[in-house]
């Protein structure tokens, strides 16, 4: 009988929640080692459970996807697999070559170059030099490393270390393969070819453990998943729960408060993300149904409405309206624009307004999405207003359909306008 690969049983880490705390507690913890005894299993004052009796096995082959809000224990996770952290409890057993990617750079020596960084890496690996030397070509050529591989690692970028220690983890014929969410550091194409490498790997019986905020990048590598939620996991399920779970912390997260912000109240030192001439003020963006109620969540697929309260201050002649559709902080994946939609201008007159957009088949994924509105002089291209993340809606997974997808760029959505003009403040 075939022997699991990865076996991790009731293992917790804690960490002090303060540097004082952090220092106090690791010296008290040297002190008992040195004097035989076990290390405190209890929570002491100022510390907190990074992950909390975490248990699941892999067998020769699987390919594991872990996800979770930041924060949630991924990355402590792997690095106890990696041996860089050993746990407050519990027990964990490799059978294998382990290769891992968990940060850009790490275990690299900055001075050296990267062909003896190679070298090194190599040999902390297990692989002899006889190995090193007969993959050595194929660890540059598939870093795309050729013409700098004599240079010192401290030159390099944060891509071209994660392509070297990509290729080094991969070529060195591990049986078990860590990587985080580093990967997202690297360009698309050696994206591509880094997943390409991973499925290769699992074919072959590997065993994967892939950490990513992506849903797409799961679903291209794994079969099963596990979310991790304050250092706490219910344990291995199918990908398809697992992206449901991630999407409900990942909204819980992103939706404190009731997912509305009024732009009067955003304080000055938000980020730079409100501007513009003040010859408009959007003073409040409503997400509405299809039946025109507030809500905080849509069903995927179903028709919403972004309604504006728009504060005119001076005649504005040529107005264009848009919104931008936010996946991540500042990361659009879509774009709601009246001029490129439909060659539509506004013009308003100094007063208060009220803009209805409808968008009968908005086709956003599940997840949750800042929305971002600006209003544009077309003739002279000033930007009047623009505020990011002004107001929050979640997609939610319809009960008979699944549907997943990633997107690389941002697209924009059809939609239909109201302008109607209104007497007084908006409430």
């Amino acid at each position: 009988m075939q022997k699991p690969s990865v076996v991790v049983e009731g293992v917790s880490k804690k960490f002090g929640s303060s540097l004082k705390s952090a220092l106090k507690y690791g010296l008290i913890d040297s002190g008992r080692r040195l004097l035989g005894r076990e290390k405190d299993q209890t929570l002491r004052h100022g510390e907190f459970w990074a992950l909390n009796d975490v248990n699941f096995v892999l067998d020769p082959g699987d390919a594991l996807g872990i996800m979770g809000v930041n924060g949630s224990g991924k990355t402590t996770l792997l690095r106890i697999l990696n041996g860089t952290y050993s746990p407050d409890k519990g027990k964990v057993t490799l059978r294998g070559r382990v290769g891992a990617l968990i940060a850009a750079g790490a275990g690299f020596s900055p001075m050296l170059t990267g062909r003896e960084n190679i070298y090194i890496s190599g040999a902390l690996l297990g692989m002899t030099p006889g190995e090193i030397r007969s993959k050595f070509d194929e660890i540059i050529t598939f870093a795309d490393l050729n013409e700098f591989i004599d240079m010192p690692v401290r030159n390099y970028s944060s891509g071209m270390s994660v392509r070297l220690g990509f290729a080094i983890a991969v070529i060195s014929a591990p049986e078990i393969l860590l990587v985080d969410e580093v990967l997202a550091v690297g360009d698309m194409s050696f994206q591509k070819k880094c997943f390409e490498r991973i499925r290769d790997l699992e074919k072959k019986g590997t065993t994967i453990l892939l950490v990513s905020h992506s849903p797409g990048a799961i679903w291209s590598v794994c079969k099963k998943a596990l979310v991790l939620q304050r250092g706490t996991t219910e344990g291995i399920t199918s990908v398809e729960d697992a992206c449901r779970l991630y999407d409900h912390f990942n909204m819980l997260e992103r939706m404190k408060g009731n997912g509305r912000r009024n732009s009067d109240d955003l304080p000055a030192e938000y980020g730079g993300t409100r501007g513009g001439t003040g010859d408009v003020i959007v003073k409040n963006l409503e997400i509405l149904d299809a039946s025109f109620k507030p809500v905080s969540q849509v069903e995927y697929g179903k028709a919403f409405v972004l309604r504006l309260y728009l504060d005119v201050k001076k005649p504005i002649p040529n107005g264009i309206i848009r919104v931008q559709i936010d996946a991540e902080i500042n990361k659009a994946i879509a774009i709601i624009d009246s001029y490129e939609a439909h060659n539509s201008v506004f013009s308003f007159e100094p007063g208060q307004y009220v803009v209805d957009i409808h968008l009968e088949q908005p086709n956003l994924r599940p997840g949750v999405y800042e929305f971002c509105p600006s209003i544009t002089e077309r003739t002279l291209g000033i930007h009047l207003f623009y505020q990011y993340g002004m107001a929050s809606l979640a997609i939610t997974h319809p009960s008979d359909i699944f549907f997943y997808a990633d997107f690389r760029a941002s697209v924009h959505l059809n939609a239909s306008y109201m302008v109607r003009f209104q007497e007084g403040q908006p409430s």
